[in-house]
């Protein structure tokens, strides 16, 4: 799933985020209406998440012009405004869903799941790249058609790899999706898993796949 969040409050932004990469999906992050209209014409999105009040524009108006632009997604609306008028006209306008804040995080997540569901959309559970394959029903990977054995984390770090490959991913976003948003971020931790991963996955085939961007990650590519 790709989700753009549209929201201009970065403590909210960091949390929903981290929750949303926790629960292995994949978050673009916009500051302001204009940026998150770019966003949405340039990159397909699965679901977006909009806040009422933005520095240039009100999400009325940002929810309007993506429904004048055919934009047949899922919007969830967030708004510090409790108030039944101004949720009817969202709706109204277009909007899926309005959630008032503050909020809780697992509500939110269920609203999310909710909206995908309606809009039958749903996770794929086989993922692929180059030669390397992972069935998220069966928990298993291979590379080459051999099997791979790997404990659970390594499978999850792996997963957030391949659904991002060939993007560079920062070892607080690997930390943030395999353990959780609230992880102290002052260990070693990622770079261990790695280290087991590429024993197992890079080194019996010749071939790395799993490279390492200088102070800043890691990134699966060819």
């Amino acid at each position: 799933m790709k989700i753009l969040l549209i929201e201009d409050e970065p403590a909210i932004a960091k949390i929903v985020s981290s929750a949303l990469r926790y629960e292995r999906m994949s978050v673009d992050i916009a500051r302001c209406g204009k940026a998150g209209l770019r966003l949405a014409v340039a990159n397909k999105y699965d679901l977006i998440i909009l806040d009422y009040r933005l520095p240039d524009k009100n999400g009325d108006e940002v929810c309007t012009q993506l429904r004048s632009a055919n934009f047949d997604l899922p919007i969830i609306i967030l708004s510090a405004i409790f108030d039944s008028e101004n949720k009817v006209k969202m709706l109204d306008l277009g909007a899926d869903d309005y959630i008032t804040k503050p909020f809780e995080l697992t509500e939110l997540l269920a609203r999310i799941r909710a909206a995908l569901r309606k809009h039958k959309i749903e996770f794929g559970t086989i993922l692929s790249y180059d030669d390397l394959r992972m069935d998220l029903k069966k928990h298993s990977v291979e590379r080459q058609g051999n099997k791979i054995k790997l404990r659970d984390k390594e499978i999850r770090i792996l997963e957030y790899m391949m659904r991002h490959a060939e993007q560079v991913l920062t070892r607080e976003m690997i930390l943030s999706y395999a353990w959780g948003p609230n992880t102290e971020r002052f260990t070693n931790v990622v770079d261990v898993h790695v280290h087991h991963l590429r024993d197992k996955v890079d080194k019996p085939f010749g071939i790395p796949m799993i490279q390492t961007v200088n102070n800043v990650g890691y990134k699966l590519s060819k």
